[in-house]
């Protein structure tokens, strides 16, 4: 059997996929990919291989795989350098911040430091706030759980929340 890999969005769920495959005349397999599938098909393909070729194999598909991590963080980095030249391009100035130990760093607009700390109105503040973070995505989905979780301590709760929750710890503490 051939293993093809199909990317869909989340709308299309196994069963759609394999209508369509099969409306087409293709029979087929669908099985959501994870990562304990992923390696199972891996697997699969190296153990098609010669005994003698395996390991040879097995050690290619390694070099491929952090080869392929790294071109996926490049690309990562790319996008926060593009977001943080974006900002700095339609937001102004920008400050570095560092949360204490280092672990997290930031370039933060700081047009939205003062307006958010110092604005009268919470519906106001909620929405720069929102705006805000919604910039900041780039730069703040590269922090691990851990990380955020020992920032926020008991004010983590494990979902996009502590983004807004940091970045107004965040402007709180540029604002001095």
């Amino acid at each position: 059997m051939n293993r093809h890999a199909v990317f869909t969005d989340e709308t299309i769920d196994d069963a759609v996929l394999l209508a369509a495959l099969e409306a087409a005349g293709i029979v087929a397999q669908v099985k959501p990919l994870h990562l304990q599938r992923a390696a199972g098909v891996a697997a699969e393909i190296v153990a098609e291989y010669p005994i003698g070729q395996q390991g040879n194999a097995r050690d290619n598909l390694i070099a491929w795989i952090d080869e392929a991590l790294d071109t996926a963080d490049d690309a990562r980095l790319k996008l926060i350098a593009d977001s943080i030249d974006y900002i700095k391009r339609n937001h102004g100035e920008l400050a570095t911040w560092r949360c204490k130990g280092g672990y997290i760093a930031l370039q933060v607009p700081t047009a939205f430091v003062s307006s958010i700390v110092n604005v009268s109105s919470d519906a106001r503040r909620a929405i720069e706030l929102r705006q805000l973070t919604g910039l900041m995505l780039p730069q703040l989905h590269r922090i691990a759980p851990e990380i955020m979780k020992s920032f926020l301590g008991d004010e983590y709760a494990g979902n996009n929340g502590d983004y807004e929750r940091l970045m107004l710890a965040v402007c709180r503490d540029l604002a001095g």
